[in-house]
């Protein structure tokens, strides 16, 4: 390679580093700034090529990621110099964190459509994790690779379908023994109209399992007199929506409000997921709660069981 930019699945093949890792490096590191192309794919320098070698020996050595990722180029080949040849061989790397190694493992087994060791490794890193840490530091990151390797291409409609499937199991699964109490305040969970993507929706129902709430959850696409109907037999104290895909659906905003206008009154709606903010009107509109991520999920149920309610 030499006097041009490289795209990185060229580069993942030369470092030896996933794009999973070439991104993290990237985010959290700042261990290099790729330039972008039209379309928004990372393009990388000769440069910045040897510095990804340079930290990928390095990171194999057994130094790590966070204490070299801001060295200048001079420094990285003076340190992997002083390396035994032999250690720059060894293929785990030694920095690598738990959620680190188990997604690196998860990401490979969903663009292999191999469901079986996908299910294992959810499994394993739940025993190793606990549920509540695996959930925030594998499951979500996991989703949103899923999430961002459809848009990018780099896996199919099947890949993304049946990986998420096996997700939900696993989550739903590891979220049973949290049996509520008896009078637990109620919470229906689902995808409005048109949202096929329920993941998100998933999420939320779990969390909220293990906050001690009585949770049904409905699954996606259900329009808004269903909902309604569940959530008024059932008594709930909430309605829990996800929203990822698309932004710009032009029947989204009109279902939200007719749900709202259908609910009682005293039922409480909150509303996340990826493309929720681009219903910010709608749900100002409406008054319900825009939730930004799982932290935030914890904290409106708590606040909502503080209330004086059903």
């Amino acid at each position: 390679m030499s006097g041009g930019l490289y795209p990185m699945k060229l580069v993942s093949q030369r470092t030896g580093l996933s794009p999973h890792v070439l991104r993290v490096w990237e985010r959290r590191y700042g261990a290099v700034t790729p330039d972008r192309s039209d379309s928004n794919r990372r393009l990388y320098g000769d440069e910045e090529v040897r510095r990804l070698e340079l930290m990928a020996a390095l990171t194999r050595g057994g130094h790590s990621i966070g204490q070299i990722a801001s060295l200048p180029l001079e420094e990285l080949e003076s340190l992997a110099g002083s390396l035994d040849p032999q250690a720059e061989n060894v293929e785990s790397q030694v920095s690598s964190t738990p959620e680190e190694m188990f997604m690196e493992q998860a990401w490979r087994f969903v663009t292999e459509l191999d469901l079986l060791r996908l299910r294992g490794v959810l499994e394993s890193a739940t025993v190793s994790m606990g549920i509540s840490v695996m959930t925030e530091k594998l499951i979500v990151p996991l989703i949103e690779r899923i999430g961002l390797g459809w848009e990018l291409g780099e896996i199919s409609v099947a890949e993304e379908h049946a990986a998420s499937e096996v997700i939900k199991e696993v989550l739903l699964m590891a979220s049973r023994p949290y049996a509520a109490t008896m009078g637990a305040p109620g919470l229906i969970v689902a995808t409005p109209s048109g949202q096929l993507h329920e993941l998100g929706g998933v999420l939320v129902a779990c969390t909220a399992r293990r906050q001690g709430w009585e949770v049904s959850y409905m699954g996606a696409s259900l329009p808004a007199e269903e909902i309604v109907r569940v959530a008024i037999r059932s008594k709930a104290r909430a309605v829990g929506l996800s929203i990822v895909y698309p932004a710009d659906d032009p029947e989204l905003a009109g279902e939200l409000l007719k749900l709202r206008r259908l609910l009682p009154d005293d039922v409480a709606l909150l509303i996340g997921g990826r493309a929720a903010s681009g219903y910010q009107k709608a749900i100002d509109k409406i008054g319900a709660t825009l939730i930004k991520n799982l932290a935030g999920v914890r904290l409106a149920l708590d606040d909502l069981r503080m209330r004086p309610g059903k």
